[in-house]
């Protein structure tokens, strides 16, 4: 394919590492998080496609068909995940803290002069993601924006709109390559603000998915044709590897994609790749990508990069119930390092979220509450890191809920634990973003309850800023998305995005999606929704008719 590999750049070294007590009621890391670990590298190029790849025909799938082949891709990714151990040898953790339970309300009226209002500036539906043969309903709805010009993307389908997502025209998704020519699922989006450049990816499969291809195109202006893509295989010519659950992450000067990949005999580790972003936005014809390539010392793990970067990307996973390992990729360092926190045990257990008509439950699969990852969602902003993930019930919360914690920029040190909760009903599915003032925006689900009988999984929205009490906690989500039913077969959807609002940077952009009134595609309630405060509305307002130029 389009991707070789060229040298190894470093091995695996220990550094010595102190840092002083955090706020946290932990004081020193224990002596096995007292290290910096550096992890090795390779280097790749990866060669611009020709122009005829934007114009290729697709492979004639129905729905049913293409339906059945995201249904064997997520068998898998499950199958696999259920190998994983959800409860490790683990050193003691932190005392549980049970803390403030996260209400959900429907949208207020706004009140004008209010500063700390928080408000809606736009709740749109997207018709095309309950369009039957376009849409799914595992919706997986993402969107990013430039001023009024939205890009908005779900599974699988594409399209923009230049009203803020009042109406949409839907863009052709052109056939992948020879080994992978499907255009299977697991679409994301982000517009990198500086360049004002637009990224999308699409996860290619063969017929049997047993291969796959990651393809990133680059948008210069929402409402326009793509300028290039680029093909990421990580099998290259040996055409036996899925690179699953595809994320797109920003800093400053470059773009991040994160693959879980999955080979012939099982899952052969994760990756993260970092492109340099002015080739891609100029459309170089070969992009130099250093990979770091995680092959799983405690198991398999996801991994995805953190929104909010500048200067230096972070991502994490959890090593075992009671420890945090956090991974930083500064710009000027050719390598990433990592190292280890102790925090509060997390739960990975099933819990029982049944609700809707038919009391079906909506976090029932593996990949939605197991230490693996894939709901961890993380983000950077005034010095620290926040990260939040989907765990089963605690001695603490009776519900399953979304376990979190915050840790210092620099020191790492552990700052506050924040958890997602409430005693009546499930919370899961956390997307998160940080804002040019380094609040944190988030999209959510929330429903169903422990004994069934909840209600359905709907879409939510909240901010943690200085009119939120403490650190990273939301307090109060409004309800976006609303809906009756969850799907039988205890899946749901698990891309939502949420983004700062462009270009004004404090508010947000989120997306997120229920079933309403029945459970199939024709009663998908996906939604592109912008929110922030009452004090930043003036800058929203100058802007959400109008879009600036590329």
């Amino acid at each position: 394919m389009h991707t070789r590999r060229v040298r190894s750049v470093v091995g695996l070294i220990a550094l010595p590492f102190t840092t002083a007590a955090g706020v946290y009621l932990a004081s020193t890391p224990a002596p096995e998080a007292q290290s910096v670990t550096r992890h090795p590298v390779t280097v790749e190029q990866i060669l611009r496609n020709p122009p005829h790849v934007e114009t290729a025909p697709a492979p004639r799938l129905s729905a049913r068909e293409l339906e059945a082949l995201r249904l064997r891709k997520l068998e898998l990714r499950e199958r696999l995940d259920s190998l994983v151990d959800n409860n490790p040898p683990s050193p003691p953790g932190l005392p549980h803290v049970r803390g403030r339970e996260t209400q959900v309300v429907d949208p207020q009226a706004e009140f004008h002069g209010t500063p700390g209002t928080f408000v809606i500036g736009r709740n749109n539906p997207n018709p095309m993601a309950a369009t039957s043969g376009v849409g799914s309903t595992l919706a997986e709805p993402g969107a990013a924006n430039n001023g009024v010009h939205v890009f908005y993307t779900g599974n699988t389908h594409a399209e923009f709109s230049t009203d803020g997502g009042a109406t949409y025209t839907a863009v052709t998704i052109p056939g992948g390559p020879d080994d992978a020519p499907i255009a299977c699922c697991d679409l994301d989006v982000l517009l990198d603000n500086a360049r004002r450049v637009t990224f999308w990816s699409v996860l290619y499969l063969n017929s049997g998915g047993t291969n796959g291809v990651i393809r990133i195109f680059v948008r210069p202006d929402i409402p326009l044709a793509n300028s290039c893509s680029y093909d990421i295989d990580p099998a290259g010519t040996a055409n036996n590897i899925t690179p699953d659950y595809p994320h797109l992450g920003l800093s400053n000067n470059h773009l991040y994609l994160t693959t879980n990949n999955i080979g012939s005999a099982g899952w052969v580790g994760a990756q993260v790749r970092r492109f340099n972003i002015d080739q891609m936005a100029d459309c170089a014809a070969t992009v130099t990508t250093d990979v770091f390539t995680y092959k799983g010392r405690v198991g398999q793990r996801v991994l995805v990069p953190a929104q909010g970067a500048w200067e230096t990307i972070y991502w994490g996973m959890l090593e075992n119930t009671t420890t945090f390992r956090i991974f930083q990729w500064k710009q000027t360092s050719p390598t990433p390092t990592s190292v280890t926190r102790i925090i509060q045990a997390s739960t990975f257990a099933n819990p029982d979220c049944r609700g809707g008509v038919g009391n079906f439950d909506f976090i029932e699969r593996s990949t939605a509450w197991s230490i693996t990852g894939f709901r961890l969602r993380g983000a950077v902003g005034k010095g620290q890191i926040a990260f939040f993930w989907n765990v089963g019930p605690d001695s603490a919360h009776p519900q399953g809920h979304v376990h979190a914690a915050v840790f210092s920029e620099g020191s790492f040190s552990l700052l506050a634990q924040p958890h997602i909760f409430n005693s009546a009903f499930c919370f899961g599915y956390p997307a998160v973003a940080a804002n040019k003032r380094g609040d944190l925006g988030m999209t959510i689900a929330a429903g169903g309850k422990a004994g069934g009988g909840g209600t359905a999984a709907q879409g939510f929205v909240g901010m943690d800023d200085d009119f939120t009490s403490g650190i990273g906690n939301f307090g109060t989500f409004a309800l976006t998305a609303a809906g009756t039913h969850n799907r039988s077969d205890g899946r749901y959807g698990d891309y939502f995005t949420a983004h700062p609002w462009e270009p004004c940077e404090k508010w947000f952009n989120a997306t997120n999606y229920a079933l309403n009134g029945g459970s199939a595609t024709t009663n998908v309630n996906a939604r592109y929704v912008e929110f922030g405060r009452n004090r930043d509305k003036k800058c929203y307002d100058n802007w959400n008719t109008q879009a600036p130029t590329p």
